[in-house]
């Protein structure tokens, strides 16, 4: 990497994160509400299973719209695929570790709603926050092994949140890799 690239990298991480810090605070705010308002929830009542939901299905707007607007903005400032990988990349793992924790979350509140976990007492919550990674990953990526299955309504509507927001990123980030050859090749 030459030392003109280097330099831009360091500047397109500063712009990129005056970019994301705000809107990351907020999205940490209103997850510190939402766990304090779990904590004061019956996890056994009906109702908390599609108060998970909602979030997601409110997370899943928030990505699609504001997060993705702001990668836009950085892949026009600066070129380097380089840069755009990692911003995808970040993206792609903020993606697939908030869904892992909407799974864990709906676990506790419905532990019949997937099929193929097995949780006791002795098991911390790392390992089963571990195993919901491995699924939002295989969910994400669209193979769909079989080992782990939805089968309660508001858990077969996060997978499908999660296969929704994975098939507009991936047509969004295909589309910004061509947007950056384009731009190359015009000298822009």
């Amino acid at each position: 990497m030459k030392k003109s690239e280097l330099k831009t990298d360091r500047f397109f991480v500063a712009d990129l994160l005056k970019q994301i810090i705000p809107s990351y605070l907020l999205a940490l705010i209103v997850m510190s509400l939402y766990v304090v308002i779990m904590q004061y929830v019956d996890h056994q009542v009906n109702y908390t299973a599609m108060f998970v939901v909602a979030f997601a299905i409110l997370k899943t707007f928030y990505f699609t719209f504001f997060t993705f607007k702001q990668v836009n903005i950085s892949v026009k400032r600066c070129h380097y695929f380089t840069q755009y990988l990692w911003t995808f990349g970040l993206l792609v793992f903020l993606i697939i570790f908030s869904y892992s924790t909407d799974y864990a979350c709906l676990y506790f509140t419905d532990s019949q709603g997937f099929y193929g976990i097995k949780y006791s007492q002795e098991r911390n919550f790392l390992a089963l926050l571990f195993e919901f990674f491995y699924f939002s990953i295989v969910t994400f990526a669209s193979i769909g092994y079989g080992d782990i299955v939805p089968v309660s309504l508001p858990a077969k509507l996060l997978v499908l949140l999660e296969i929704g927001q994975s098939f507009v990123l991936v047509v969004f980030g295909l589309s910004n890799i061509n947007n950056i050859h384009t731009l190359r090749n015009n000298g822009a």
